[in-house]
């Protein structure tokens, strides 16, 4: 007779090599494998040994786990399950004090693309071993094979509600017996051009746009015009090339792209985006009049949205915006408005215009609620909400946001802007409130990461630290070590750096700038200046130009000038955009 006894953990946790000093212990997943080439997960798992009643024996012994999540399902990943040789604490193991593992027996467990189910791993040498005292139970440790390789994967671990860990024995009384159980390297030249193409999409969705545009530039050189991707390569091909600030190259494809399709406006508009980088400004101004000549292209040529009406209308406003040329800029937001009333920019252009006429801010408002009809209800409260919030004119933003919901239930993601207009007016305490409100869903984790902020800004590091806690998912492990690292600097305590390899710097730099970007406006001058050591704890030789492009769009062109002129005498790096930024800083100056 078998009979079958099931054993839950009687302790979990995973550790990770990127935060090599945090503990796992309390969190419902156990992670294994490599996570996007910077972070190596292991789990350690113990089960108590159950008592065996009568005599018999052992037939199989099998650890379940359940995969709840699988981040390379195409390929198949190994990974190993070791005994642990010593103690660990459940709440305080971690990575740089992890158990030692006997590596000389191991049981392998193979996972290709399951998701959502359980597998299992033989472990039937291991538990004998232990229920015979050759060696102490202390459990045993999953690790990837290869911790090169990208692998990640996640099992729930014993403190989520179901689906947790299990063993399960198969006792058979009265007898005995052991048991012992990426993209093809294609070459770039001589491939289809369909097949270039595809793969061009492939790096452009990834946002390699230097191998995209390999692929693209090879399936352009066999380009024929009968092909129903045509036109999507030419559009992704410019926009490849926008990307990498190669905008002759661009210029060069939009000439030979009309030739194919006259009609494709779409192109005329990137011309004319190109040219107002360029500085270009009167080729422009004449590109855009051309596309509204032309007027909206067929559908097979549309990929941008109101090219030959609202969108080059509001492109011109900008440039006369710029131009100081207010009556025509606004001129052009109004025909813009006019062409797509459900498009708020150039509602904001209108206002950006009044302000700097030095019109009263009631004037101001009333001009612009008239744009939206005469018996204002939620929803247009709600969208003058929306034009202040991003005219950063915070205070009367929330004025319009409680007149809305007045009236009707804001969505979540206006709960969550809500938040972030309290946050900016520096009402910690209630911006927290509006985060809390957020759900699980796409602004969640967003939400627990300004709750984070609030609680910093508020002094209360310890809820901080709380906080961090709850959002311990690979994929935030980076963002996690700079929110830590705000918190230390603000504690003024000393805080380690981060990288100093400028490649793996990179990707904590748009993190970090992302912070930046909030602290310039939610934060004391004090505490942003404090927060700029930040950028002392990675090595990059772009901070400087992203920190002239944060003082340039929050307004401070003194500052930005300043950095930018850093920039270039210290690391050589300025770019198109930089340029125009100072040449409009030293034409303000006059």
């Amino acid at each position: 007779m078998i009979e079958i006894i099931e054993q839950k953990p009687f302790k979990d946790a995973a550790i990770n090599s990127a935060m090599p000093y945090e503990n796992y212990g309390d969190y419902y997943a156990l992670f294994v494998g490599k996570y996007m080439n910077h972070s190596v997960y292991r789990s350690l798992i113990h089960f108590d040994l159950p008592a065996l009643e009568g005599t018999g024996r052992i037939k199989k012994v099998e650890l379940f786990l359940y995969v709840v999540r699988n981040d390379h399902p195409s390929y198949k990943k190994e990974f190993q399950v070791y005994r642990i040789k010593e103690k660990f604490e459940e709440n305080t193991v971690n990575y740089s004090n992890q158990p030692a593992i006997d590596d000389g027996l191991y049981e392998t467990l193979i996972i290709n693309e399951e998701i959502n189910t359980y597998v299992k791993i033989d472990i039937t040498k291991f538990f004998n071993d232990w229920y015979c005292e050759k060696y102490s139970n202390y459990g045993l440790m999953i690790k990837a094979l290869d911790e090169k390789k990208n692998s990640l994967v996640a099992f729930y671990s014993k403190d989520n509600d179901e689906y947790v860990p299990k063993l399960q024995i198969d006792f058979e009384k009265l007898e005995q017996k052991n048991d012992t159980a990426g993209r093809k390297n294609i070459k770039i030249k001589n491939i289809n051009p369909k097949t270039a193409y595809q793969l061009g999409n492939q790096y452009f969705d990834d946002q390699d746009y230097k191998k995209a545009y390999a692929y693209y530039k090879e399936a352009f050189e066999k380009f024929i015009q009968k092909e129903k991707y045509g036109p999507k390569l030419l559009f992704r091909m410019i926009r490849s090339l926008d990307e990498l600030q190669m905008y002759d190259e661009g210029l060069e494809v939009i000439y030979e792209g009309l030739k194919y399709y006259s009609d494709f406006t779409d192109l005329l508009y990137m011309r004319a985006k190109i040219y107002y980088k360029q500085n270009k400004i009167s080729l422009a101004i004449k590109e855009l009049n051309r596309c509204l000549k032309e007027g909206e292209p067929p559908i097979h040529l549309n990929f941008i949205e109101g090219v030959g009406s609202f969108k080059a209308y509001y492109a011109l406003a900008q440039i006369y915006y710029e131009l100081e040329d207010y009556d025509e800029a606004y001129a052009c937001c109004k025909r813009a408005f006019l062409k797509n009333p459900k498009w708020i920019d150039p509602l904001c252009t209108i206002a950006k215009i009044l302000l700097q006429q030095k019109r009263d801010i009631q004037e101001v408002k009333e001009r612009l609620e008239v744009f939206l009809g005469t018996d204002l209800d939620g929803k247009e409260y709600d969208i003058l909400f929306n034009i202040y919030f991003k005219l950063r004119k915070y205070e009367i933003a929330y004025g319009y946001i409680e007149k809305a919901e007045e009236i009707i239930q804001i969505s979540w993601k206006q709960i969550y802007k809500k938040g972030m207009c309290l946050l900016f007016l520096k009402n910690y305490k209630e911006a927290y409130k509006s985060f809390e409100g957020i759900k699980k869903g796409e602004l969640y984790e967003k939400a627990i990461f300004n709750m984070v902020l609030c609680e910093i800004l508020s002094g209360n590091m310890y809820e901080a630290v709380k906080l961090l806690n709850r959002v311990r998912d690979p994929e935030n492990t980076n963002k996690r070590k700079i929110y830590y690292a705000l918190k230390n600097i603000l504690e003024e305590k000393n805080s380690d750096p981060i990288s100093s390899d400028q490649e793996e710097s990179k990707q904590f730099l748009d993190i970090i700038f992302e912070l930046l970007n909030m602290l310039i406006e939610a934060a004391s001058p004090e505490k942003f200046e404090k927060s700029l050591q930040l950028l002392n704890l990675i090595e990059n030789d772009e901070v400087l130009l992203r920190l002239a492009k944060l003082y340039y769009h929050h307004h401070f062109y003194r500052m930005a000038y300043d950095e930018f002129m850093r920039s270039i005498k210290l690391f050589n790096k300025i770019d198109f955009e930089g340029l125009n930024m100072m040449k409009k800083i030293l034409l303000k100056r006059k």
